[in-house]
């Protein structure tokens, strides 16, 4: 009875960690995270001192990721590079069965352990595969008195959810990488119309202001039609320099998020005459991704313009706050005159807003829009902030 009992325990456990993998790597934008828990999960299930997850590059042949558990960050820094697939760990990736020893540095492949490494006797590795493609590998070392047949077998069984699991995240990490070419494209494709406009179109105009004033100074001519032209086209060439400003986003390329969204905030307002036009944020010295920081910019940017051209407001709020470490809230608020967002959203006429929608849809996000006549705007974009981790080399 105390045998089924102990049974029917570890097969709740195990569920358990299988059920958790499952739930951080949806939840996860990195998958290290997810990855890292489930070795802590599977150390304490088995009772061993050290667990590590090895991820298999495409071909197989080495580690592209290496998370443990168990070891201090002191330790892991004293160790220095994290392995890349030699001695026991590369023999993992060429196995299909599991690998049980009592001292691990009795078996010929134990080569390569760095200097500084603690020691490890008791070990077992599981290869993981999908289907027949390497995924990598889970070892755990350390256990008192030796790893046993039980343990073996619930690694196994564990190794199968956690290659679905990262399989999943290969895929997740391909769509991501996808995503941001996109957004790259998008923005050099952008700065392409800059530099279009920048070069034709407002010289076009700025030759016809100039031309239009020598012609008014030569003839004296003070005709209100002629003056009221070149107004016009003294305003179009301001126009014309903002939306390349807006288009190139320098200032996100030289001060950042935060630094690009303020000054965003102090322009808007000088060209709206809003009474007050407050930014808020708690992201000083955050590191975040391209693509993520150009959704931000561009959907912050775009509800401005919104508010700038349709709120008749006075008074505007715009807030980015990193909440528990998993989400980047962007907020921007304004007392004008509001709208139906239902009507809006069902009109293909309005390019912005399906533009926003599109670029937080891009990043895995979520658009909440609420107004309503008289009451004013408030837009929410949220966006995975440790979706940044993935880019942070790019």
């Amino acid at each position: 009875m105390q045998d089924n009992d102990l049974k029917t325990s570890n097969d709740a456990r195990l569920r358990g960690v299988s059920d958790h993998i499952h739930t951080e790597m949806l939840a996860s934008q990195t998958g290290e995270e997810a990855l890292q828990q489930f070795a802590e999960s599977a150390r304490k299930l088995i009772g061993a001192r050290y667990c590590a997850i090895g991820v298999a590059r495409a071909d197989g042949e080495e580690l592209e990721e290496f998370l443990t558990a168990g070891l201090t960050r002191e330790q892991e820094a004293i160790i220095g590079v994290k392995p890349r697939g030699g001695g026991i760990l590369g023999l993992l990736l060429q196995r299909t069965t599991p690998l049980r020893l009592e001292t691990l540095g009795t078996h010929p492949s134990a080569v390569g352990m760095p200097a500084n490494h603690p020691p490890m006797e008791s070990f077992l590795g599981v290869p993981i595969r999908y289907q027949q493609t390497v995924l990598g590998s889970i070892y755990l070392t350390e256990k008192p008195g030796g790893f046993t047949s039980d343990d073996e077998k619930t690694i196994l069984a564990l190794s199968m959810h956690l290659a679905v699991a990262i399989r999943n995240w290969q895929l997740l990490k391909r769509q991501r990488s996808l995503v941001a070419g996109l957004i790259t494209a998008q923005e050099e494709e952008r700065r392409a119309v800059a530099y279009d406009l920048h070069d034709g179109l407002t010289q076009f105009v700025m030759a016809a202001h100039m031309h239009l004033s020598a012609f008014q100074r030569v003839h004296n001519d003070d005709d209100e039609d002629l003056l009221l032209g070149l107004q016009y086209l003294k305003d179009a060439v301001i126009e014309s320099r903002r939306l390349i400003n807006g288009l190139r986003s320098l200032a996100l390329d030289d001060m950042g998020l935060a630094g690009a969204l303020a000054q965003l905030v102090q322009e808007e307002k000088q060209r709206a005459g809003w009474a007050d036009a407050d930014f808020l944020h708690n992201v000083e010295g955050e590191r975040f991704s391209v693509p993520l920081v150009t959704a931000v910019y561009r959907v912050a940017q775009e509800a401005l313009t919104n508010a700038r051209k349709h709120a008749i407001a006075h008074r505007i709020q715009v807030t980015l706050l990193r909440e528990n470490n998993h989400l980047l809230i962007l907020s921007v608020s304004d007392d004008g005159q509001g709208f139906d967002p239902t009507g809006i959203q069902a009109d293909d006429k309005h390019i912005g807003l399906h533009g926003m929608t599109e670029r937080v849809r891009l990043l895995e996000g979520t658009l909440l829009i609420e107004s309503a006549l008289g009451t004013g705007t408030q837009l929410v974009a949220s966006f995975p902030a440790p979706y940044h981790e993935e880019f942070a080399n790019e």
